[in-house]
C-alpha cells in the first residue's frame, strides 16, 4: 500500500514539473558604447503610447533630471561615521 501511495505521489510531482514549451529570452539593455568605434551610441527613446514595461521605462520625456544627494546625513566631513552614544 505504501508503495502505491509513494508511486502516485512521485507521478503527481512529475506531472506538476512539466515543461510548458515557452522559452524566455533574456532581457538585456542596449549597449551604450560600441566596442568597435570611439563614438558613443545614444539609445533611442520610445515615442508613442507605451504599453509594455520596456516601452514605459524607455519612453521619451521632457522631464528634467534631478541629482540625489547620496551623502548620508550623519557622515562626518572626513567620511567616517560618528561615535555611538554610550
Amino acid at each position: 500500500m505504501k508503495t502505491i501511495i509513494l508511486s502516485l505521489g512521485l507521478m503527481a510531482l512529475g506531472v506538476g514539473c512539466g515543461d510548458d514549451g515557452v522559452t524566455k529570452q533574456p532581457i538585456d539593455a542596449a549597449p551604450l558604447h560600441d566596442a568597435g568605434s570611439d563614438t558613443p551610441v545614444t539609445p533611442a527613446c520610445f515615442s508613442g503610447t507605451p504599453t509594455t514595461h520596456e516601452q514605459i521605462i524607455n519612453a521619451c520625456t521632457s522631464a528634467q533630471g534631478i541629482e540625489k544627494n547620496t551623502h548620508p546625513a550623519l557622515l562626518n566631513s572626513d567620511g567616517s561615521l560618528p561615535m555611538l552614544p554610550p
